[in-house]
């Protein structure tokens, strides 16, 4: 597994935010992101890249709740909603690729963890999955970028 250190630059996001538990993860995917790709259309934003999970409290237990956070980059703030508008900093991260069926990215996760915290570096206690190809749940040509940032 290749860990890279990569500086991520600021940038505007449309999110929508939940308390849930793993197993209804793909639920609120599936209802959240057609609803937020619509309204970055009806507010005139551009979608500018890929779609964004971020974990706050997730230790990959099944039953405990966290906070997810599902965002897609956008061009600018513009009109109201029903879904937050907002600059997400720039920050450093370390990162790593994992390609495949979804129902992998746990155990990429189980093996990323550990090797990041092996380097040495502050990290803030939130994983973010940067879903960069996205076919199905169940292709093996998904890719995507898992994240973990750095303490500043």
């Amino acid at each position: 597994m290749q860990i890279q250190r990569k500086n991520i630059p600021a940038a505007m996001v449309l999110e929508s935010a939940a308390t849930l538990t793993i197993p209804e993860i793909a639920a609120f995917a599936g209802k959240v992101i057609p609803m937020l790709l619509a309204e970055a259309e009806s507010r005139g934003m551009a979608v500018t890249g890929p779609c964004i999970f971020t974990y706050d409290g997730c230790d990959g237990s099944p039953d405990k709740e966290f906070s997810l956070t599902v965002s897609f980059p956008v061009d600018a703030c513009r009109g109201q909603g029903a879904f937050i508008c907002k600059e997400v900093p720039a920050h450093e991260c370390l990162c790593t690729d994992y390609r495949g069926p979804i129902n992998g990215i746990g155990p990429a996760w189980s093996a990323f963890t550990p090797l990041a915290l092996q380097q040495g570096l502050a990290l803030q206690p939130v994983g973010r999955e940067v879903y960069v190809e996205w076919i199905d749940q169940n292709n093996a040509e998904n890719l995507v970028e898992l994240q973990i940032p750095l303490q500043k």
